[in-house]
C-alpha cells in the first residue's frame, strides 16, 4: 500500500512543480511580451512627434509661402493618444509642446493673411521668437523618451 501513496504523492508534487514552472513561464513571456508592446508604441511616439514637425513646416510652406503642398490632418492627436494610454507620465510634456506648437499656428496663421494681403514685407517676422520655444518642448520631451528607453526598456 505505501508503494501506491508514495506513487501517488510522487505523482502530486511533480504535477505541482510543472504547474508552477509553467505559471512563471507563462508570467515571464507576458511580462516580455507587454515591454516589447511599450517599445513598439514608444518608436510610433516618437516617429509621431517627428511627423508633426514635418506637418508644421508642411503648413508653414504652404499657407504663409503659397506652396502647393497638399493639406493634411495634424498628426499630434497620435501622439496625444499613445502617450494617455500607454505613457501618462509624460503628459504634461506632450501638452508644453502642444502649447508651444500653438504658437507656430498662430504665427503661421498671421503669416497667411500677410501673404493674402500682399504684405510680404516682414513675412518672416517673429518665425524664430515662435519657433524656438517649440523646439525647446519637443527636445525636452525626446529628450525624457530617450531616458525612458534606456532605463525602462533595454
Amino acid at each position: 500500500m505505501w508503494p501506491v501513496v508514495v506513487g501517488g504523492l510522487l505523482t502530486l508534487a511533480g504535477t505541482a512543480a510543472g504547474s508552477v514552472v509553467t505559471i512563471i513561464r507563462d508570467v515571464a513571456q507576458h511580462r516580455r511580451d507587454a515591454k516589447k508592446r511599450r517599445a513598439d508604441k514608444l518608436e510610433e511616439l516618437v516617429a509621431a512627434i517627428f511627423d508633426f514637425n514635418h506637418w508644421l513646416e508642411c503648413e508653414r510652406k504652404r499657407k504663409v509661402y503659397g506652396e502647393d503642398i497638399p493639406a493634411t490632418m495634424t498628426p499630434f492627436a497620435k501622439v496625444q493618444s499613445i502617450t494617455s494610454i500607454y505613457f501618462p507620465r509624460f503628459s504634461n510634456l506632450v501638452t508644453e509642446l502642444d502649447l508651444a506648437a500653438s504658437k507656430i499656428e498662430i504665427w503661421i496663421a498671421k503669416g497667411a493673411h500677410k501673404r493674402l494681403n500682399k504684405d510680404v514685407a516682414g513675412l518672416n517676422d517673429g518665425w524664430v521668437e515662435a519657433y524656438e520655444p517649440y523646439v525647446e518642448k519637443r527636445e525636452d520631451l525626446l529628450s525624457a523618451l530617450g531616458k525612458y528607453a534606456r532605463e525602462e526598456l533595454q
